[in-house]
Formats: structure tokens, C-alpha cells, sequence
């Protein structure tokens, strides 16, 4: 399974979090959720069994998943919001001959091809928009001469590049509603094979779910870099949760989510 993208969208004032998953060859579906405080304001479900029949291509799928997280997040900066919900309404309501909405791994009937075929259609309606509404900058025009001295950069320019951040857990486990758990949380930085602890960093945890209201807790990272959360998670049977953790230190930030089982 190809892991997804994570995105915060912020406009008119409001930050939308975006985040795009592929939920397996088990489930061949492509989903697309837009969260703000914590509720779920849309979602866009994108079957592809269309590649598994033509065989399946790891590059295809990330390029396909690419693509829809940047609708989602192109049609948010449009201001296109409400068309997005919009979408997800036709797209949850089932016909007296469908499965139910929350049955990911339903098939696509023969009859859906001509909608789905409108559906990209309108997609790219909306992405173009965006893309006009946010032009790009002009292109820079070359230097007539190119000198072959060596370009050293200066103390500043060193100083900010800095390695990538790493959000992990040191004990992995199932997580259900209704549980009180204790997550022990590490921020470093760097390679696998040489990560330095990042202290006093803020880690907060956001838990969400489709059936109950966010909780969110929050707590630092002490010199070891590790952080330990406390968190209620709902009880819940029907719908979906997840953890989302979130690492935010010199500016930067990072982030990892984990699903929820139903009680």
C-alpha cells in the first residue's frame, strides 16, 4: 500500500487540512478527506480497479493519488469549497442497486462509467480554474556569461538547510475506541543512521472521527526528544477515526496519523 499526503489549505482566513490515502490492493480505492477543526467537511472516493485490470503500476496509482490530492487542494485555494461538498453528496447518495457508501471495497457498476466520465470532466474544470487564478511567476532569463568560480555560500545560507525531521512512535499498537492509552512520542532529526533528538518541540494530538467532535491534547518534547500523550479515544461503532500527530519545532513540522478501530 502506497502511503498518502497530508496538507494544510489555508484560505479566507480558515486552514483546511487535506489528506489523500490509498486504502490498498484489498480495497482498490483512492480517498480524499478535507478536515477543519476536526470535522469532516468533504471527501472524494476514487476507485481504481481499472489499473489492476490493465496491471497494476506502483507509479501509475502515486501519480494518480498525486494528482487528486492537488484537485482537492487547488479547488480549496479556488475557493471551490462548497462545489466540493457538493460532490460528496452525489457521490455518497446509493442508488436502490448499490452498496452502501461506507462499503469501500464496492465495485463500480458497468452503468457508473458515463457519470465518472462527467465527473473527470468536471475536475478538470476545477483545476484549471485554480491554476488560472494563480499564475506563475515569469520566467528568469540567463546570464549572457556563466563564471566557473566555485559558489561558496555563506554562514546563513548554511545554516538553514537543515535535515529533515522524523515523527515516530516507540510502541506500536492497536488502537480501538473507548480505550485510555499513554502514546510515547520521539521527534529527532535527521538519517536512519545518525538522528539527533529535537527537544522542546510541541506535539499535538488531534482525534478524529466521522460519528464524534475532535479531541485534542497537547504536550513537549524533553532533551531525549520524546514526548508522552495522553488521550480518551471516543467510543464509536460505525464510521471511521484516526489519530493525528503533529511535530512542530524551529518553524518546521511534520506529522503521522494512525486509524482507530471501532469499540
Amino acid at each position: 500500500m502506497i502511503t498518502g499526503f497530508n496538507t494544510d489549505v489555508e484560505y479566507d482566513g480558515v486552514t483546511y487540512h487535506v489528506q489523500t490515502e490509498d486504502k490498498g490492493l484489498d480495497s482498490p480505492l483512492i480517498l480524499s478527506l478535507v478536515y477543519s477543526g476536526g470535522a469532516i467537511l468533504a471527501s472524494k472516493r476514487s476507485p481504481y480497479h481499472d489499473l489492476i485490470a490493465a496491471g497494476f503500476s506502483e507509479q501509475t496509482l502515486t501519480e494518480r493519488l498525486q494528482r487528486q490530492h492537488k484537485l482537492i487542494c487547488a479547488a480549496i485555494n479556488a475557493g471551490r469549497l462548497d462545489d466540493l461538498k457538493k460532490m460528496s453528496g452525489r457521490r455518497a447518495t446509493p442508488s436502490h442497486s448499490a452498496r452502501p457508501a461506507d462499503n469501500l471495497s464496492a465495485p463500480i457498476p458497468a452503468q457508473a462509467t458515463v457519470a465518472t466520465e462527467k465527473q473527470n470532466a468536471y475536475e478538470a474544470a476545477l483545476l484549471t480554474q485554480a491554476a488560472t487564478e494563480s499564475p506563475l511567476p515569469a520566467a528568469q532569463t540567463l546570464p549572457d556569461k556563466i563564471s566557473d568560480a566555485p559558489v561558496i555560500p555563506d554562514s546563513a545560507q548554511i545554516e538553514a538547510i537543515k535535515p529533515a525531521l522524523h515523527l515516530g512512535l516507540l510502541e506500536e499498537r492497536e488502537l480501538r475506541g473507548g480505550e485510555f492509552v499513554t502514546l510515547r512520542v520521539r521527534l529527532s532529526r535527521g538519517t536512519t543512521e545518525a538522528r539527533d533528538a529535537v527537544a522542546d518541540a510541541t506535539i499535538t494530538l488531534k482525534i478524529l472521527g466521522t460519528t464524534f467532535r475532535p479531541v485534542i491534547s497537547s504536550a513537549r518534547t524533553d532533551q531525549d526528544g520524546i514526548a508522552i500523550v495522553f488521550a480518551a479515544l471516543p467510543r464509536f461503532a460505525t464510521g471511521r477515526a484516526a489519530i493525528l500527530i503533529r511535530a512542530v519545532a524551529d518553524g518546521e513540522e511534520t506529522e503521522m496519523r494512525r486509524i482507530v478501530h471501532p469499540s
